[in-house]
């Protein structure tokens, strides 16, 4: 009865993709979503994507493509995947498609086969989209990366972070000075010393930060990098003399 209903429930995920556009495939307790491609400055292609893993912690391995050479930005040594949600995301680890065979029109669907330590080979479809002149998108595809609102009036935030291993998993506490979080004034005008966090684990994407604690969950056996940004209402990140506001903290996982 158990393994029914979970064959409907990955089922309905797969259906309300498609229906939304976005063409995935599910490993087991895998859901791929959010999958979209762009131009790079360079050229090339990148491509992004969010993770839902349900299941064990995993690791991301390696990425190919029949568009062209694939890699994956600031990937070493794989990276890791916690239980829950986590992304590729352009201030993050992303696909890259160098060497592209043919240069994409709009609107054109990008295979990409992801390969997972645990999960094996997911294959999705990112769709090609060319932003906007004078968007954020656009000017992180010409290669300028993040966007940032340096601090020059009154006194800039600082950040503190301890890492502690809670009843589920992992737990980061997060110390912000002359700094106020806020999820409803997030998408909105700029206030200073206002707006939320980006959190990252090694160099995926968990998401954003709203409080002084964050529940990263169960990771998977490793030494690990945890950073936190601090990021105004529309998404710049704060700096001090051109330098982003972070803070980082390893932890190792039996």
């Amino acid at each position: 009865m158990k393994a029914g209903i979970l064959v409907v429930v990955v089922a309905v995920g797969a259906v309300a993709l498609w229906m939304s556009g976005v063409l995935t495939t599910t490993a087991r307790h895998l859901l791929i979503s959010n999958v979209s491609a762009g131009p790079m400055g360079s050229g090339g292609i990148a491509a992004v994507l969010t993770i839902d893993n349900q299941g064990e912690p995993d690791r991301l391995l390696k990425v190919s493509s029949g568009a062209g050479d694939a890699q994956f930005l600031n990937a070493n040594r794989g990276l890791p995947i916690r239980v829950g949600t986590s992304s590729l995301a352009r201030d993050a680890a992303h696909v890259m498609i160098l060497s592209v065979t043919e240069q994409p029109k709009d609107g054109t669907l990008i295979p990409l086969t992801l390969r997972f330590e645990k999960a094996g080979e997911v294959s999705v479809k990112a769709r090609y989209a060319v932003p906007a002149p004078g968007t954020a998108a656009a000017h992180a595809a010409m290669g300028h990366g993040m966007t940032m609102e340096d601090v020059t009036d009154g006194p800039a935030p600082t950040l503190g972070l301890k890492i502690e291993r809670g009843e589920a998993g992992w737990v980061a506490h997060i110390a912000a000075q002359n700094f106020t979080f806020s999820q409803e004034l997030q998408d909105g005008d700029h206030v200073p010393g206002t707006g939320h966090g980006h959190i990252y684990l090694g160099d995926m994407k968990l998401g954003r930060v709203f409080s002084d604690r964050y529940q990263i969950g169960v990771l998977p056996s490793g030494k690990h990098l945890v950073r936190v940004t601090l990021n105004t209402n529309d998404h710049r990140a704060y700096a001090v003399d051109g330098q982003p506001i972070s803070v980082q903290a390893i932890i190792e996982v039996d």
